[in-house]
């Protein structure tokens, strides 16, 4: 069965995704944040005793992610390679 360029198109962007997502998740360990096993397009990453301030910083550098899941923990979608280095970056900024 041929597959049109439209749904390799999107597999490729999935792929990416995954890959960057499964990045994201070794560099926040490896940073000694707990994340949660995950398969979908963001991770659940903490504890942080004040979770609003770090949001609050990330937010002040450009970084929306969104203050959910259980108390002390933050949700960062995945993005481009682009944006999850920026991501890296604002958050190595603020937890400093």
């Amino acid at each position: 069965m041929r597959r049109s360029r439209i749904t390799v198109s999107l597999q490729a962007q999935v792929d990416e995704i995954r890959a960057e997502r499964d990045d994201t998740v070794e560099w926040l360990r490896e940073q000694g944040f707990t994340v949660a096993d995950t398969d979908a397009n963001f991770c659940l990453f903490g504890p942080f005793e004040d979770r609003e301030r770090v949001f609050e910083g990330l937010l002040a550098r450009g970084v929306l992610i969104r203050v959910t899941g259980p108390e002390g923990w933050l949700r960062v979608s995945i993005g481009t390679a682009t944006e999850m280095a920026l991501f890296r970056s604002a958050l190595m900024e603020v937890t400093a």
